[in-house]
């Protein structure tokens, strides 16, 4: 099960599909304070990753899978993700 849900923590396993969007959604708005565990998880649909980014969780464990990591990670925490290189312009 992609989805263990908890009363304010949830953990993201293995493969999250569009099938799991309505129902992370639907936690994400009924949890007081949500936490989100991405370690385990291995690939994110954008429905999913568009409803971490409205809903903004604390993210409890940082995901094992290298694209995440890089490349989600950053965005759930705020972060654009890209580092800026001397002597050029912020973006």
């Amino acid at each position: 099960m992609p989805l263990e849900l908890h009363d304010d923590s949830a953990t993201l396993v293995g493969v999250v599909t569009v099938d799991e969007v309505e129902q992370l959604a639907g936690w994400l708005r009924a949890a007081r304070k949500p936490k989100v565990s991405l370690r385990r998880c291995n690939h994110l649909h954008t429905g999913a990753l568009q409803a971490l980014l409205l809903f903004r969780p604390k993210i409890s464990s940082a995901p094992n899978d290298a694209f995440l990591a890089a490349q989600v990670l950053p965005l759930l925490n705020g972060s654009s993700g890209l580092a800026s290189r001397p002597g050029s312009d912020p973006p």
